[in-house]
């Protein structure tokens, strides 16, 4: 009896201990989500993490080809991967996984993005129920070899088996026992038999499934979650999402609970039911059972599934945008209306700047007609594209704007800047180039008008083709349904072009040993040249610098390159 007291003792201890230890880590998510709120997130991403999250965009894609997105092109030479890890401030793969797919397909109505406004908007207002609903969110958790949605996926593939194999398993542990009863020898070594072969085809049929009770473990944390939120005390303005929850939650409240024979268990956890919990389920099958069960069910509800997912990862990508705003300086909701055919386009942007860079001089924008930019190295040229492409992205994902001001329609985004060799496809830089510009000639005649960003246009090939093609094409743009912003080094173009592009220019202070750059966009064309300033200033010898400067004068005075002075 005195053992009885010691082990009823022990597993006391254990309990209040387990308990005890859950009660810190919820205080210790507190403290921490309160102390990220509105800051930059800290995550470290591994190799493939960003391939992951980018699945669920992926899927989503190939449903919806008609759907506005930004291809790989643009959202590189965007650098929105460091975007959306500057905005990626949820909890969950659900989130992280809806926001990346948010950035990638750009809106083209204002509709959703007003919705999205006012639920980042109505986080910051209410911090209380925001908190809340974060916890919520994290306890989905994040996956750790697939994305969240590829695991949906896969568990809506599976084809359920019978369970007979497993009833006649229990048929024979329920007759083992009644023969106890009556031959207690026979009857304990025919249980002791039944229970080995159980535990033996038990692990051998888990290893077949195993990695599918995660499907079914996130379909229940997704069914949990939006249980959780949608029992919470809240204003008016997010019963809408709670009454979608509440419905869904409820329709898959079936499948979870024949889930809990699979998400009990794990010793590892900590708890004394767990630690029993795994021992039944090794004589029992209850997981194996369930999991068949689930399947067959999982299919019918698919849609569901689904529907869960969308909003809860809409409630995330609320927070997000909330997170983001706070962190931000300056920002402002853009103005976005749907340009009517034949319409003049336009953009208009005031002190707008590059989220991504520290301490980044604003610049703003007044565009009625496309715009040639120029200016000498490192002024400025390529951040201001970025600046003005990424404020567009943002304008039409997020609804928020790096900036004072935005105003323009509706637009498709395509770039052309940071090319590559394409050393695989054994394509040189000149015909990487070329297609990335067909591609944007190609939308050119869509109804939906384009605003492309060129850098450098044509500078694979010799200079008098390029020049000469470069003209052609930029002015070609201008007779479609383009807004092109375009940098060049070539001078030239200002002239060829000033009667179809507005020019626009960055500039610089030499001082006696250093070259001092405002990265302030100003109107006309640039007068000043730097590259040879700039080598003198890294070293360069001299001489070479006296002979390359005059061959520079040389050409200005007679339009001819020669090596010597011939005069």
């Amino acid at each position: 009896m005195e053992y009885m007291y010691f082990l009823l003792a022990i597993v006391g201890i254990l309990f209040v201990q387990f308990f005890r230890s859950q009660r810190a880590a919820k205080q210790r998510l507190i403290r921490q989500l309160e102390a990220q709120w509105g800051q930059i997130p800290d995550r470290e991403y591994e190799d493939g993490d960003l391939r992951k999250i980018a699945r669920f965009y992926e899927r989503c894609h190939k449903q919806e080809l008609h759907r506005l997105y930004l291809d790989d092109i643009t959202w590189n030479d965007l650098e929105m991967d460091e975007i959306f890890m500057l905005l990626n401030h949820t909890q969950s793969s659900v989130g992280e996984e809806t926001l990346y797919r948010m950035l990638r397909m750009p809106e083209t109505e204002t509709a959703t993005l007003v919705e999205r406004d006012r639920l980042a908007r109505f986080f910051t207002q209410d911090p209380v129920l925001r908190l809340k609903v974060e916890m919520a969110l994290h306890g989905i958790g994040r996956g750790r070899r697939l994305a969240f949605s590829d695991y949906i996926d896969l568990l809506s593939r599976q084809v359920p088996q019978n369970n007979l194999v497993h009833y006649l398993g229990l048929l024979a542990l329920l007759v083992s026992v009644i023969l106890m009863t009556i031959q207690s020898n026979y009857g304990g070594l025919m249980l002791i038999v039944v229970i080995a072969f159980q535990i033996i085809t038990y692990y051998r049929q888990k290893a077949q499934v195993e990695d599918l009770f995660v499907c079914v473990a996130n379909v229940v944390r997704l069914q949990l979650c939006a249980k959780e939120i949608s029992e919470l005390d809240s204003v008016k303005e997010f019963h809408s999402y709670q009454n979608t929850l509440q419905r869904l939650a409820d329709a898959l409240e079936p499948i979870c609970r024949k889930s809990k024979a699979i998400t009990m268990g794990k010793a590892m956890s900590g708890s004394p039911l767990d630690l029993l919990a795994d021992y039944a389920k090794m004589i029992f099958h209850m997981d194996l059972i369930a999991y068949h069960q689930i399947v067959a069910k999982i299919r019918q509800m698919e849609s569901t599934v689904w529907e869960t997912f969308n909003v809860l990862g809409q409630l995330e990508c609320g927070l997000a945008i909330a997170s983001f705003r706070q962190c931000l300086g300056q920002w402002c909701e853009p103005q976005l209306w749907t340009a009517a055919v034949g319409e003049r386009l336009s953009l208009h942007g005031q002190e707008l700047y590059h989220p991504l860079v520290d301490r980044a001089v604003p610049n703003s924008v007044c565009a009625e007609r496309s715009q040639l930019i120029t200016g000498s190295n490192a002024s400025g040229k390529s951040t201001f594209l970025k600046t003005v492409g990424l404020s567009t992205v943002l304008a039409q994902t997020i609804y928020t704007v790096p900036g004072q001001s935005y105003r323009a329609p509706f637009y498709q985004i395509y770039s052309s800047m940071a090319l590559k060799d394409d050393l695989i496809g054994g394509e040189s830089y000149y015909m990487v180039e070329i297609r990335s510009l067909k591609r944007i000639l190609d939308r050119g005649h869509d109804d939906l008008p384009v605003l492309c960003f060129v850098d450098e246009v044509l500078r694979g090939t010799n200079t008098v083709e390029r020049i000469a093609a470069s003209t052609q094409i930029l002015k070609s743009m201008t007779t479609m349904n383009i807004l092109c912003f375009a940098a060049t080094h070539d001078g030239e173009l200002t002239y060829l072009l000033e009667d179809h592009y507005d020019n626009g220019h960055f500039s610089e202070t030499i001082t006696e040993g250093d070259i001092l750059f405002t990265y302030r966009w100003h109107p006309g064309r640039a007068v000043g040249r730097n590259a040879l300033q700039l080598l003198g200033l890294m070293g360069y010898d001299k001489f070479v610098l006296e002979q390359a400067r005059d061959m520079a004068e040389r050409f200005d005075r007679t339009g001819i390159w020669s090596v010597y002075d011939e005069s």
